[in-house]
């Protein structure tokens, strides 16, 4: 309370939690402000040991945007270093010996390094086998000082930095000299909506060595609803940013430009320092040159930014906000490898979806929460899907291949996890093993599986006004299935195709049938059959008018009979209302009571408490000192309902009871 903080926020809120090694993990809690740090023996989990200050390392509030990775055995933590959140940090904190304070290597104080920055997520990559040129990312959004706009510019960015940095001798003394960073571009091409600000980002690695692959979940900067997107980028491409030209503010034109690869000094700035030819005679950074040093101190924004694979986002949802990510990589029954991605959205939704060819494709929506809440945490273990939302927590499996109770729904669905067994006549996990059907492409569909007897669905009757305007659904069975409708006018300005179905204002010539046909891969039929009538033409339409006519005439009878039955309740309540508002004011005006209405329908003959005359003048003063409103014992000024309570004077209403009026 003395840092002007609830007592909720003061609690001890877990924010890190990293394995050191096999048997110990290292644990880190707000602490009521005060970051506290420690380390738990995961072979009993009885207590937490060696604790030590948190600052740096952990946020100060349970709802800072942080991010915190364990590399070979230092933690390297994106945070703020200040109670205030004022100052922006990117630290490492490497334990010398056992009870020693660690030694720490962080970020320049400085906007030109970090200027307001939201951090996301970060990546320990192993890029050397003996580790020299191993290098940690971290993504996130900050305010651009590149551009030159009238409001405040976000771009998303990565960060890198080596893991033998040991900072400089004499400049950038305890401060990373190869902190580099760049733009992470994420633009729709087709909409012109550019995605800037990053929300989540997940990291696949692509076989046995450094070759990895970062999603990144994007949104556009703005109040207006945009929708979100994922951009994907590789290892290589962030690398060969890092490695381009170094971007330079250029204050005697007063603007950013791209600096000459000959006015950068030797040896590189920035770069790990390795044991190859090109850094003889440094060992380590510590060794590196001021000239070098002032250089990555003065120029730590890269020129060239890093541009998504194909160029584009692989996925693009306009109406939908996601908030998490998570990504795991899975074997096909042919043994290529397909990216399967989880999307968590704002409203407990659990998007899933997998990546055929250039693009994401949307396969499965689940809502796994009763209410509206925002997905915060997705965790991807063995087999299962753990959701967190701000009450509670889902668990759910991977692949849920029992859902498809068809072969061609089977095939269709395109999880690579899932295949059509033929002797048992289920969909299921295949594991690798033979005699299963699956075709994530769905080109052979048809010649797979058996041909299926297809039920038509119900026709359902649209009963509409004139002028009104109508949206007919129809939901496909995956993002491929291409839908036609068969309608009764033709005219293509009549009607607007939707991807949820299709809409129009009812006219005479839109009345008629309507019929969604949805086919994929030669495989489909009708999803869904309207029948349009007119409402205002003394029904429902000709078909089974007999039995229309009956229902609306027993809907207008009970209708009437309803009204009627309210009326002599209302009736009957407002007759014994006043007969109780008159009992009321004769027991007041014999008792000499206030003319304020009460619970009490009867004359109350209990004693009553005197007052003085400045109880008298004062009402409530009186009602204060005795504890009771005009001596009545059971009624509290604080138990006034003060919507529904009203003074009556001779039973009319005045004004509604509050503190003001009393």
């Amino acid at each position: 309370m003395q840092k002007g903080k609830s007592e909720v926020e003061c609690q001890n809120f877990v924010r890190i939690l990293e394995f050191v090694n096999q048997t110990h993990l290292f644990v880190c809690g707000t602490f009521a402000f005060s970051p506290r740090c420690g380390y738990i023996d995961t072979r009993d989990f009885r207590a937490v040991e060696q604790t030590e200050p948190g600052k740096g390392k952990c946020p100060f509030e349970p709802l800072q945007p942080f991010s915190a990775i364990m590399a070979d055995g230092a933690l390297y933590a994106a945070t703020v270093n200040n109670f205030l959140g004022t100052e922006p940090i990117i630290s490492r904190a490497m334990e010398k010996a056992p009870g020693s304070p660690p030694d720490i290597i962080r970020t320049e104080n400085s906007v030109t390094w970090l200027n307001d920055p939201e951090f996301v997520a970060s990546a320990f990559l192993r890029e050397s086998e003996d580790g020299e040129d191993d290098k940690i990312y971290f993504f996130f959004t900050e305010t651009a000082r590149e551009y030159d706009f009238y409001e405040k510019v976000k771009v998303a960015r990565v960060a890198r930095v080596c893991k033998r940095d040991l900072g400089g001798q004499k400049t950038l003394q305890k401060r990373w000299t190869t902190f580099l960073k760049t733009q992470l571009v994420c633009s729709d091409p087709e909409s012109g909506t550019v995605f800037n600000v990053l929300k989540d980002v997940v990291t696949l690695r692509v076989g046995n060595g450094s070759a990895a692959i970062f999603y990144g979940l994007f949104a556009a900067q703005g109040k207006d609803d945009r929708g979100s997107a994922v951009c994907a980028y590789s290892a290589q491409a962030v690398q060969s940013a890092m490695n381009g030209r170094f971007k330079e503010f250029r204050r005697d034109c007063d603007k950013w430009t791209s600096l000459p690869q000959s006015d950068v000094p030797e040896p590189r700035p920035g770069a790990c320092v390795t044991s190859s030819p090109k850094w003889e005679g440094i060992a380590s950074s510590l060794a590196l040159p001021d000239r070098v040093l002032t250089f990555v101190r003065d120029h730590p924004l890269m020129d060239g930014p890093v541009a998504p694979l194909e160029k584009r986002p692989v996925l693009v949802s306009p109406g939908t906000r996601y908030c998490r990510l998570a990504a795991q990589r899975v074997r096909a029954l042919s043994g290529k490898e397909h990216d399967v991605l989880y999307l968590g959205t704002e409203d407990g939704h659990v998007h899933k979806a997998v990546k055929i060819g250039p693009l994401l494709s949307l396969i499965e929506d689940l809502r796994l929460f009763p209410d509206r809440q925002p997905v915060r945490n997705l965790q991807l273990h063995q087999n299962w899907l753990y959701v967190a939302s701000d009450n509670e927590v889902a668990q759910i499996r991977t692949a849920t291949c029992s859902m498809h109770r068809t072969c061609q729904d089977c095939v269709l669905a395109r999880d690579p996890a899932c295949a059509w067994n033929t002797d048992l006549g289920t969909c299921q996990e295949h594991h690798g093993q033979a005699g299963l059907i699956q075709d994530i492409t769905s080109v052979k569909v048809l010649a797979l599986c058996p041909a299926e007897r297809k039920e038509l669905p119900t026709t359902i009757e649209v009963p509409v006004l004139v002028s009104a305007r109508v949206v007919l659904p129809c939901v496909p069975r995956s993002t491929w299935s291409r839908c036609e409708w068969q309608r009764p006018s033709q005219e293509p300005s009549t009607y607007i195709v939707r991807s949820d179905g299709l809409e129009f204002t009812v006219a005479a010539a839109t009345l008629g049938d309507y019929t969604c046909r949805c086919v994929e891969s030669g495989v489909g039929g009708v999803v869904a059959s309207y029948s349009v009538v007119n409402a205002s033409q003394g029904g429902l339409g000709a078909v089974r008018s007999g039995e229309r006519s009956y229902s609306v005439l027993v809907g207008v009878l009970c209708f009437v009979l309803g009204v009627i039955v309210s009326s002599g309740c209302l009736l009957l309540h407002e007759q014994r209302r006043r007969e109780r508002l008159q009992k009321e004011l004769i027991c007041r005006e014999r008792n000499g009571l206030d003319l304020m209405q009460s619970t009490t329908t009867s004359c109350s003959h209990e004693p009553q408490t005197p007052s003085s005359p400045e109880d008298e003048r004062h009402p409530l003063a009186a009602a204060k000192k005795n504890g009771s409103l005009n001596g009545y014992p059971h009624l509290y000024i604080h138990e006034l309902d003060t919507e529904q309570a009203r003074i009556y004077l001779a039973g009319v209403p005045l004004a509604k009871c509050d503190e003001t009026s009393i």
